[in-house]
């Protein structure tokens, strides 16, 4: 546990640290603007920097330039809060605008303004030229070029006013506007707050590359598990997709900025990176996965691939929220299976996944505009952890190598009392084997006798001298000699089960047709004997068995129930729905039920409630066994409520529909 504590405090402490270096804004709280003037001449910017905030002059809809609000052409103007999007102005999200900020400064000062992403395309002048271009404005989707870019540049102030212009139009993105602040500040000052954040950022994604390059490594000469391999790809798409992420570096390579290409690769970068993150808890806490979640896990990765491709940005990015349906499910399987609480590690990890799933989200669209790089700490917090639940299980592998190593005669004493365990278990068997054909010859010596003693009684005339007496022995003789055909055939049905050789085709059976064949089956034989017998089924279900084996269950069930249910009782079969997808088949009947000693041990082969009441009904001890066996490979279950003389229920549940 110290081991551990010491481990979290360190992670904890880097997370932090990279929180406060590179992903907490660096700005100071200072003047804001007031009527689309900012007035910073009594600012300090010896050691600080700060944004351009406040209110802006404002025209949506109009693509104004500086010679137009010197001739005083510029109409429709209004103010609008900055940074944040027009949207909350109740503009449309796909449109165009111009802002216009006058700054009141020292005369002659030269400062750096911090230009961030203006989405999705911009231009920039100050003081009439122009500064800064990202893409290219126009009014429409056609005339409009996306380029989305930050940049860190010196505007000059020799009059004591910079005049800040900027046009700026959507068609493409998510955002609209001037969603992230402008920065202000001296050259050495903001130029060391930017640097030293990229220099982290840098170094952070650096490490990850590192740690992806070394698992990968590991997995080609080492040790061939995919686990590692997912690892690798998890740490090369979060390098590639922190990136382009807002603030980041591949902007700086890249003169035209981020265009519509780009950001749609970086939409299929943060897909993948998902899809290899629910990947490898998959396999980290080996969870299997039905037929059902791996469509469900493939639609949802897809639909968001095949969205970005085809549909507009901002659908793109809605459509992406779909992912967060597989990690839910992956969690919620992890927390399953139980091995959290026993491991710190993994409880570390999901701690990181769960801080992921909430984290991320919240940066990339409360705080986006307020963090500088916001995706790296919830990333360097998830990598981290499953880092170091891989190199434990790699430590704990390699100690058990060399504990085996070391402890090698140990091993062989300990493999020598296997084999003389196997050795029992083979001579048990072997008892068991001959237990099972002394049982199986007097099972079939019983109705035999009984059979071969009423045939000659037929052939007596002294005794059988009536019609009516040679009726009733033919009549026993013929009921021996399907309590004979039963025996052999559930002989067989046990010999398959065991030898392995048993085949199964489960598909959909209409359990309403399933009942009908039953009254067919089974009707007039209980009602014959003056036992009351009802077969039916519930609404329009279906039941997933083996429409051929099902008879084995129903046989020995029925037949079970008919030899032990007085004329005058009944005997009953119904389907109806269970829990969780399932149906249960019920087998009841009005006999002389089952004590309670008996009832843990009656589905075990040969198990009889007494060998006298065998010999009387002609029970060899296997059917019940077979239903169970039959049931439980069909995807079934077994159990059975008894009462004496109320009667017994057997219930078998299916998969249903």
């Amino acid at each position: 546990m110290k081991r551990f504590l010491a481990i979290f405090l360190l992670i904890f402490s880097l997370c932090l640290a990279l929180f406060f270096t590179a992903s907490k804004p660096f700005v100071s709280k200072g003047p804001e603007a007031v009527e689309g003037v900012l007035d910073v001449r009594g600012t300090d910017f010896t050691s600080q920097v700060y944004a351009l905030s406040g209110q802006w002059e404002f025209y949506h809809g109009q693509l104004y330039t500086p010679e137009d609000f010197r001739q005083g052409t510029a109409k429709g103007g209004e103010y609008i809060d900055l940074p944040g999007p027009w949207t909350r102005m109740g503009y449309p999200k796909l449109s165009y605008a111009t802002y216009r900020l006058k700054i009141l400064t020292p005369p002659g000062q030269v400062y750096l303004l911090h230009i961030p992403e203006i989405m999705s395309s911009s231009l920039i002048w100050i003081n009439g030229e122009e500064f800064y271009g990202a893409g290219t404005v126009g009014g429409s989707d056609a005339d409009t070029v996306t380029g989305v870019r930050n940049e860190l540049l010196a505007a000059a102030s020799p009059n004591g006013t910079l005049e800040l212009v900027i046009q700026a139009a959507n068609y493409r993105m998510n955002g609209s506007g001037i969603f992230y602040p402008i920065l202000m500040g001296r050259d050495t000052v903001l130029i060391h707050h930017v640097f030293w954040q990229r220099t982290v950022v840098a170094a952070a994604l650096g490490g990850i590359l590192l740690i992806g390059v070394y698992h990968l490594f590991l997995y080609f000469f080492r040790r061939r598990e995919r686990l590692y391999l997912t690892f690798s790809l998890i740490c090369l798409t979060t390098v590639l997709r922190l990136g382009m992420e807002s603030n980041a570096l591949v902007q700086y390579f890249l003169p035209g900025g981020i265009g519509f290409v780009l950001s749609r690769v970086f939409l299929l970068l943060f897909t993948l990176h998902s899809l290899c993150i629910c990947l490898f808890m998959v396999q980290a806490f080996s969870i299997r996965l039905g037929r059902f979640l791996r469509v469900l896990y493939l639609v949802c990765f897809i639909l968001p691939m095949a969205g970005i491709c085809v549909l507009p940005y901002a659908a793109a990015v809605n459509g992406m929220f779909m992912v967060m349906i597989p990690y839910v499910i992956s969690i919620f399987l992890a927390v399953r299976t139980g091995n959290i609480g026993r491991d710190p590690y993994r409880l570390l990890y999901l701690c990181s996944m769960v801080t992921y799933l909430f984290y991320g989200p919240l940066t990339k669209t409360v705080f986006e505009g307020d963090m500088f790089v916001p995706g790296i700490v919830p990333n360097m917090f998830l990598i981290l952890s499953q880092c170091v639940m891989l190199s434990r299980s790699y430590a704990q592998a390699h100690e058990e190598a060399e504990r085996l190593n070391a402890n090698l005669e140990e091993l062989v004493k300990q493999r020598t009392a296997q084999l003389n365990h196997a050795n029992e278990q083979l001579e048990a068997s072997q008892a068991a084997l001959q237990e099972m054909i002394s049982n199986i010859s007097h099972d079939l010596k019983t109705p035999l006798t009984v059979l071969n003693n009423y045939l000659e009684l037929l052939g007596d005339e002294m005794i059988a001298s009536s019609e009516q007496e040679r009726t009733e022995y033919l009549g026993i003789a013929y009921h021996k000699n399907l309590d004979l055909q039963r025996l052999i055939h559930n002989l067989f049905e046990v010999t398959r089960m065991e030898g392995g050789t048993a085949v199964y085709h489960p598909e959909w059976v209409s359990a309403g047709k399933l009942m009908v064949e039953a009254d067919r089956k089974y009707g007039d034989l209980v009602r014959d004997k003056g036992i009351t017998f009802l077969a039916r089924a519930e609404g329009m279900l279906e039941l997933q068995l083996d429409k051929n084996k099902i008879w084995s269950v129903l046989d020995n069930l029925v037949y079970n129930a008919l030899r032990h249910t007085p004329e005058g009782g009944s005997i009953s079969l119904c389907i109806s729905r269970d829990v969780d997808n399932r149906a249960a088949l019920r087998v009841s009947d009005t006999g002389e039920g089952i004590a309670a000693a008996h009832l843990p041990h009656i589905f075990e082969r040969f198990y009889k409630v007494s060998p006298e009441r065998g010999e009387k009904d002609g029970s060899s001890g296997l059917g019940l066994y077979i239903v169970k066996t039959t049931a439980e490979a069909m995807g079934g279950s077994v159990r059975v409520e008894s009462t004496l003389g109320k009667g017994t229920v057997f219930t078998v549940t299916f998969p249903a529909r």
